[in-house]
């Protein structure tokens, strides 16, 4: 007796699959190059099924997290409310590993903190990346 096959549940596995792997959430990527305004050219590090780098993904902004340190060198020596301020500010290079978040909606037309029309109805694109932090590496 041949088992019968199943070719409507064999149908949405397959559409199960090819939907998931066109909505973005994540990707790790090494920093390829450096744009000089505060985006970056990214190369995802997870190569296609097949074994070919997938393309580098471009003009990806970065988050950091905005810290501010105040410290003083002599508590005695200083006058109440006098202290002095740490600067910081993004220290990602080329080389680095990154995480690359997805938006759930087209940032084409996203400026600032202004609100934005979209652009387009596409969601979890890998186009609309942004880079939420460094991968620690031990330095």
């Amino acid at each position: 007796m041949t088992a019968k096959k199943n070719y409507l549940q064999d149908f949405m596995n397959e559409l199960k699959s090819d939907s998931a792997a066109s909505i973005h959430v994540s990707l790790r990527c090494k920093i390829i190059k450096d744009n000089g305004d505060h985006t970056f050219n990214v190369q995802p590090l997870a190569l296609y099924d097949n074994g070919i780098k997938r393309p580098p993904i471009l003009y990806v902004s970065a988050t950091y997290i905005p810290i501010k340190a105040k410290y003083h060198d002599n508590l005695e020596s200083q006058s109440e409310g006098s202290f002095f301020y740490a600067e910081i500010s993004l220290n990602y290079q080329v080389g680095d590993v990154v995480v690359v978040l997805f938006d759930d909606r087209d940032v084409t037309n996203l400026k600032g903190s202004a609100a934005y029309s979209l652009q387009s109805s596409r969601t979890h694109d890998i186009n609309d990346g942004v880079i939420i932090g460094k991968i620690y590496d031990g330095e």
